[in-house]
């Protein structure tokens, strides 16, 4: 009989270890489960991260690469930081915290507003080239019109009352810049934007080529080795909004300084 005794407080035990922990599982299944770096991410080929690893923001905090939550059903929904995918993916993206809103892409085009009616001297002000600064994913240096290269552009002839829009082939392997030179046969200035095109819009720097003269521009690729290339384009007008004509001789070259 004292047997018989003792196996009851240790069924009651077990009984309430089993109530309990089906009481915590019904309660994690109601709420679901979150897991933290559970996945790898990889992009064309390339290793972004791997299981276990974290990540860190532009201030230093480290930060999950991954969640994963499974919810009562057992689904998982993967979540991923918004501003390391749209980074990978060349997206702009901007925090309002205003509005709390999360932006993605450009709300302007970029590049800059000639007032139609301006005439020739709104072009006095416009440098030759912008060395020294950067746009997106690109800075502009010192001009190096250098024969050798990759030709990326061949020579080539355009004159037509519309602007002259280019998306400039960059590949990593070719070198870390590209040089454009441009010669104006016209009669008038014009304006030459050239920067980083995004999947939505632009930045570009401005710049001017007198009538009749022939001006190199010279970037260099700040993120040559990303998972997915920096897009680089041109685009060269009257700028005025009055029409006119774009009459120039164009190529760019690709190389490693």
């Amino acid at each position: 009989m004292k047997k018989n005794r003792s196996v009851i407080p240790f069924l009651s035990g077990v009984l309430a270890t089993i109530l309990t922990a089906g009481c915590l599982t019904t309660a994690l299944a109601a709420s679901g489960l979150v897991s933290f770096n559970p996945v790898n991410l990889d992009l064309n080929g390339r290793t972004i991260f791997a299981s276990g690893d974290t990540l860190k923001t532009e201030g230093g905090q480290e930060i999950p690469s991954s969640i994963v939550y499974t919810d009562q059903a057992g689904g998982g929904t993967t979540y991923l930081p918004l501003r390391t995918i749209a980074n990978l993916l060349d997206v702009p993206i901007t925090w309002d915290g205003g509005e709390t809103t999360v932006v993605l892409g450009r709300s302007d085009p970029g590049g800059i507003t000639v007032e139609s009616g301006t005439g020739a001297s709104a072009w006095d002000s416009l440098p030759l080239h912008q060395a020294g600064k950067t746009v997106g994913s690109f800075a502009e240096v010192q001009p190096d019109a250098r024969k050798g290269g990759i030709m990326v552009l061949e020579e080539t002839q355009f004159r037509s009352g519309s602007d002259f829009s280019r998306d400039i082939p960059f590949v990593g392997a070719n070198g870390r810049y590209v040089s454009i030179t441009v010669t104006n046969n016209g009669t008038h200035p014009l304006l030459f934007q050239a920067g980083h095109l995004y999947a939505t819009g632009r930045d570009m720097l401005a710049t001017q080529i007198p009538a009749g003269a022939t001006v190199t521009r010279t970037f260099e690729a700040l993120e040559s080795g990303a998972a997915i290339q920096p897009r680089f384009g041109v685009d060269i007008s009257t700028g005025s909004g009055e029409g006119g004509t774009v009459d120039i001789q164009i190529s760019a070259v690709q190389f490693n300084g």
